[in-house]
């Protein structure tokens, strides 16, 4: 008994191993192109294994590409046969008749198969699935819509929602879920993230709101709709429509402003700064009782503070009138820690715009003996505070305020950019060996705006010391470029006048036209700028300033010349000239804007100068 035990496994491994041989075997004649003889060797090894899954699919991928349909057919029937349950085969069938252009039967076929399943979701879905595995995807998408159609479109919606992504059937996308909202409020999270493919086209996201309009019309008591609607237009930065969406919840939930307050914030992060202040407004008018209103009114000074101060030439009535009405309300609020952040706008506005650094001082100090302020904030103060004091040409306060927060901030943003302050501070009172050892710190910081800065401040030391014994050229344009931070243009402009006579041979004639350049800027003398900007990335075209003068000609000739023509070629030029320029990132947006033909408005709200 034994010994034929052991004689039958022996026989069947045998078997096996010869199955096995001939599975190879005719993968390989497949694989050649040697068809007829891969169809020989699957045909019997399917007839020695009928239940084998993988022999079944080289077989008839085989009968496909030796165009014999009879024995295709025969093959697939034989399986649907014994297998009843499994509608893949029955798809199988399907497929071989669209093989041999067969499209009419296929289309027969198929349409009755999908109608006898239509009322069982297990059945729904593997057949969708089937014809999935085939390539069929417009037959998966009418399966699921079918099924949909028979049981409701929320049994099916997960599955018909990723093929429409799937095919980009947008339309479809959106019609099915904005049905399947007015049949269940929940799902708006889910379908307002499978809708982000409708915003790649304007056409589509059209169409989308123009249907959530549609939708919010006929069902007023509905409001997943309008949140819809409210979504649609953030989508597609449109603000104002947003405003008005959030405004009219706001009133209809009586949230007491909360989400206008998110959206005026979020108007702010994109520089929408009209409509920011038209939300802040709205808060505020609900009322000085409501819990929301010193929100209100912080964001609404902030908000006036960065559209006045973003332009290139900040007009001096806007700062007037914004200085006034930060007195009123801290007037009537008094100095505390709920006024503290528009007290330092105020302090910026006095210090930066209005020519009075010691009104600006003095508030700044105020607000750092405040109590339960955020030590994140009180480091914000005292750089502005140390700024204040190197203006005033107070050495060293201004070095111990860098210095305070450095040491409290060492590994954050704050403390590089004390650091950053303090090298510069250095650089003006001429301690460049000390001020070059920190830049070279910071050249990796984590803010690039900082690591920029410090590379290229670094680079100007070490382009312009160690060429005589004395530093003395360099010394005295470093004391001009500190009398123009303190807004002392006349000190400023005899030392630059003198330079080139003093010091005919030196490197720093391109650093000393583009000083003057800034300086006429800050006479707002643009037009004078913009020549000495020119003159200056035509003659010294290698230094390492010219890219910076070409950036700020460009940027001038378009936001206060009007000159759009011109600017987008000096972009154009920056770009191909100086393609490792650090602004080279914003020239490229900037030149490509402008040849789709935007407006200096609408470049002016995406990009800060």
């Amino acid at each position: 008994m034994r010994f034929l035990f052991v004689f039958l496994v022996t026989i069947a491994n045998m078997v096996c191993y010869a199955q096995n041989i001939d599975e190879k075997l005719a993968s390989q004649f497949f694989e050649n192109g040697e068809y007829e003889k891969a169809g020989s060797l699957y045909k019997k090894l399917y007839k020695q294994n009928i239940n084998s899954v993988y022999i079944y699919e080289n077989y008839l991928r085989t009968l496909l590409v030796l165009k014999d349909e009879k024995e295709a057919v025969r093959l697939v029937e034989k399986q649907i046969k014994k297998n009843t349950t499994q509608l893949n085969y029955q798809v199988d069938l399907g497929y071989v008749y669209l093989q041999f252009d067969q499209k009419e039967t296929a289309e027969k076929y198929f349409d009755k198969l999908i109608r006898s399943y239509d009322d069982d979701r297990g059945s729904v879905t593997f057949l969708a699935q089937s014809f999935d595995r085939r390539g069929l995807t417009d037959y998966r998408i009418l399966t699921l819509e079918q099924g949909a159609k028979k049981q409701g479109i929320l049994v099916f919606f997960e599955e018909l929602i990723a093929a429409y992504r799937y095919t980009n059937k947008t339309k479809d996308l959106i019609d099915l879920t904005l049905e399947a909202l007015k049949l269940d409020g929940q799902l708006l999270g889910d379908a307002t993230r499978m809708l982000d493919p409708v915003f790649e086209k304007e056409e589509d996201a059209l169409y989308l709101q123009n249907r959530a309009l549609y939708y919010t019309q006929k069902n007023p008591s509905n409001q997943v709709f309008e949140e819809l609607l409210l979504d649609i237009f953030l989508q597609q930065k449109k603000y104002k429509a947003a405003l008005r969406q959030v405004v009219s919840l706001d009133k209809r939930n009586q949230e007491k402003g909360g989400r206008v307050l998110q959206l005026a914030d979020l108007c702010v992060n994109n520089r929408a700064y009209i409509e920011a202040i038209e939300a802040y407004t709205y808060v505020i008018n609900l009322g000085q009782n409501e819990m929301r209103f010193n929100q209100g009114q912080n964001g609404l000074i902030n908000a006036l503070y960065l559209k006045t101060t973003s332009s290139i030439a900040p007009s001096k009535e806007e700062v007037t009138s914004l200085i006034y009405k930060i007195n009123d309300y801290i007037s009537s609020q008094g100095t505390t820690r709920t006024t503290a952040y528009s007290q330092f706008r105020l302090a910026e506005l006095h210090i930066f715009y209005n020519d009075n650094i010691p009104v600006g001082i003095s508030i700044l100090e105020e607000i750092i003996r405040t109590p339960n302020l955020r030590i994140s904030f009180v480091a914000e103060c005292k750089l502005l505070l140390g700024d204040a004091y190197l203006m005033t040409n107070n050495i060293w306060d201004a070095k111990l305020m860098y210095g305070q927060v450095d040491k409290q901030f060492k590994e954050d943003a704050l403390g590089q950019l004390a650091k950053f302050k303090n090298a510069k501070l250095s650089y003006f009172t001429g301690d460049f060996d000390w001020a070059k050892d920190q830049l070279d710190i910071l050249k990796t910081a984590t803010s690039q705006l900082i690591s920029n800065n410090a590379i290229e401040l670094s680079l100007l030391i070490q382009d312009n010391t160690g060429l005589d014994t004395t530093d003395e050229a360099m010394q005295e344009y470093a004391a001009a470029e500190f009398f123009l931070y303190q807004n002392k243009i006349a000190q400023c402009t005899e030392i630059l006048n003198m330079l080139p006579f003093k010091y005919p041979n030196h490197t720093l004639n391109d650093e000393i036209l583009y000083l003057k350049a800034r300086v006429q800027e800050k006479l707002e003398n643009y037009e004078v700028a913009i020549k000495l900007y020119t003159t200056l990335y035509e003659k010294y075209s290698e230094d390492i300033l010219a890219d910076n003068a070409l950036f700020r000609a460009a940027n001038l000739t378009l936001f206060l010349s009007g000159n759009e023509e011109k600017a987008q070629a000096l972009f154009e030029k920056l770009v191909l000239n100086y393609n490792s320029s650090l602004f080279v990132v914003d020239a490229r947006k900037l030149y490509f804007a402008l040849k789709e033909g935007k407006t200096k408005e609408e470049l002016f709200s995406d990009f800060s100068f």
